[in-house]
């Protein structure tokens, strides 16, 4: 049988696991070892898992109230998958092209799903500490603080994820750490912008729940606020 094959007939859990365990980015196996990987699978894995991380923030609202509490559950647990849908949208081109003027030798699909794994780790160490961050949003009532505790397990996720990607393109090629760092900021800006336009996620209590909010200043503003908020500048 063949290593494709065997992957496609694997459970969901045991592809995740090879996945957090390295073994598709493995120096021995990248880059052959990524393309093994189904494209679908990593697709079916990550809109999974973003959904529980999703519905983990959007508890929140059962515990402090406020309008359609179970609304805000749901469109949680769609927006989060859709973050990362969106962004690696508009950010695949870039490190595509990025990759070609360096010379890598990834194609096109390859890099798709060199990327899909690192926002499958990044998806899968956001979701495990979803119930980390349930526990704080029964605990606690200090709405600026679960809103930068959310970011902070978003950021830890990322740069896990982050280091997916640059091990699987370091076992390519040693020049590919340049472009990752740039590639890297111009994903954070982005995923960080992305999730400002699709807020809200938590739900600030008292105001009445909608599915988007009207655009404002932007992203590293609003984080800047709410730490203001948080240790009351």
């Amino acid at each position: 049988m063949s290593d494709s094959l065997t992957h496609v007939n694997e459970s969901w859990l045991a592809t995740l696991d090879r996945v957090l365990r390295g073994c598709f980015v493995a120096a021995e196996n990248a880059p052959d070892g990524a393309l093994a990987v189904p494209l679908r699978r990593l697709l079916q894995l990550g809109l999974t898992l973003g959904v529980i991380a999703g519905a983990c923030i959007g508890v929140y609202a059962l515990f402090h109230g406020g309008d359609a509490p179970v609304l805000r559950v749901v469109a949680s647990a769609i927006k989060v998958p859709l973050l990362f849908l969106l962004t690696a949208i508009v950010t695949m081109p870039s490190l595509y092209v990025f990759s070609a003027l360096h010379r890598l030798p990834v194609d096109f699909r390859m890099m798709l799903r060199l990327l899909l794994l690192s926002v499958l780790v990044h998806l899968a160490v956001t979701a495990s500490l979803g119930p980390v961050f349930a526990f704080f949003c029964a605990s606690t009532d200090s709405y600026p603080f679960l809103l930068l505790l959310n970011v902070l397990f978003f950021a830890i996720g990322g740069l896990l994820g982050f280091a997916v990607l640059r091990r699987a393109l370091v076992a390519v090629e040693k020049e590919a750490r340049r472009i990752l760092t740039v590639w890297c900021v111009v994903y954070a800006i982005v995923g960080l912008q992305m999730g400002w336009l699709l807020r809200p996620f938590l739900g600030r209590p008292g105001v009445p729940f909608a599915w988007l909010r009207a655009p404002e200043d932007n992203a590293l503003v609003a984080i800047l606020r709410t730490i203001g908020e948080l240790f009351g500048a």
